[in-house]
């Protein structure tokens, strides 16, 4: 269009533009923003529809410098200065975007943690009852790593890999300081209870263990962190 209607390309820039803006605070207002909720009648904005929120986001993010190229082969050289300003503007917008939506998959994932850890309690008192003889990790620990891996298939599934690994490093890290900060703090008095305390953070290691994070802290264990620690101080020569 550029080659065929030179005097129209200010004119296409400025329209582009404009789509990419509505475009982005669209997808926001209904995802993010959850207005989809009232639009379609969605009882709730899933981890998915965040999935598939980014990965559009992310797809037109990847291709504005494309867009901006081709645009303005026909641009006057007066006007290209501001024109490319408002086009870096726009393309931070959808890098934001897509950030804020990465962020809240992480608050989900600490949510639903936070949720769990409150029935913690009532669950280490049948630990230390006599009649306990479950040899399963607790309904806890089995719950949790259900839901970290139903998030991990979704997102594995929708976004690029290192979109996946910087989500579950924060996830992991999470992870590591709430759960052995809980454990902690919980009262285990007796041995059958503290065999189950071991199950379940071995439990919930395996699952950190096997989760998509790039392991940026260089050990030899992946995802290691905080919760290894407590399991070697809690039960010494017993962690492996």
């Amino acid at each position: 269009m550029n080659h065929l209607l030179p005097a129209l390309s200010l004119e296409v820039v400025h329209r582009v533009v404009e789509i990419l803006k509505f475009f982005n605070t669209r997808t926001c207002q209904l995802v993010l923003g959850a207005g989809a909720m009232q639009v379609s009648g969605l009882k709730s904005i899933t981890s998915k529809h965040l999935a598939l929120a980014s990965q559009v986001i992310s797809f037109i993010y990847a291709i504005i410098p494309e867009l901006r190229q081709i645009l303005f082969l026909k641009v006057p050289e007066p006007r290209k200065s501001l024109l490319l300003s408002e086009f870096d503007r726009v393309a931070q917008d959808y890098k934001v975007h897509r950030d804020e939506i990465h962020t809240k998959l992480v608050q989900i994932m600490r949510e639903r943690l936070l949720v769990h850890l409150r029935g913690l309690p009532h669950i280490v008192e049948s630990w230390n009852r006599p009649e306990d003889a479950d040899p399963q990790p607790s309904q806890f620990a089995r719950s949790l790593t259900k839901e970290v891996g139903f998030l991990q298939r979704v997102l594995s599934r929708t976004l690029h890999e290192v979109d996946v690994q910087a989500i579950f490093r924060q996830v992991v890290v999470i992870f590591h300081s709430q759960i052995s900060d809980a454990f902690s703090r919980l009262e285990i008095s007796t041995p059958q209870a503290k065999d189950r305390l071991h199950r379940d953070v071995t439990h919930i290691l395996g699952c950190i263990r096997s989760l998509p994070s790039d392991n940026s802290n260089n050990s030899a264990t992946p995802n290691w962190g905080q919760l290894d620690e407590f399991l070697a101080q809690r039960f010494g020569a017993e962690a492996s």
